[in-house]
């Protein structure tokens, strides 16, 4: 399966539930440009993808995005901000897509690839809260 399908396909590992009028980005710095990277140099990149949000004032959660069968897991963070910005962020960060969540409606949105933009369904229907 090519990438953009396979992330059609995620689901969304959270400790926190968001408002559903909340609108934000999921957005990560592992494995750049859709290339598996060690686990050491994904640490790295999320910390520093952290200390950026940081820096900016971005308010951010962890979430981590996966395959339905849990057989790939990505370290992200759900960053309230405008859209633009968060595809600025994905782009600094050498990342083919983010997801984006407007009143509960999940999208993916090309950053990288060269792809039109897709209404993937409702976000909180893609999301499994896990215990605190």
């Amino acid at each position: 399966m090519d990438l953009w399908e396979s992330y059609k396909s995620s689901i969304f590992l959270c400790h926190q539930r968001l408002a559903a009028d909340i609108n934000f980005a999921i957005i990560s710095a592992q494995n750049p440009a859709g290339l598996l990277t060690c686990p050491e140099f994904n640490l790295l990149l999320d910390k520093q993808l952290q200390a950026h949000l940081q820096k900016i004032g971005a308010p951010y959660r962890s979430v981590i995005g996966a395959a339905p069968d849990f057989s790939m897991q990505e370290k992200s963070w759900m960053v309230l901000c405008e859209k633009e910005q968060a595809i600025a962020l994905a782009r600094l960060f050498t990342q083919n897509a983010i997801y984006w969540i407007e009143q509960n409606k999940l999208y993916l949105v090309p950053v990288l690839l060269q792809q039109p933009e897709e209404y993937l369904g409702v976000f909180q229907n893609r999301m499994i809260l896990l215990p605190s």
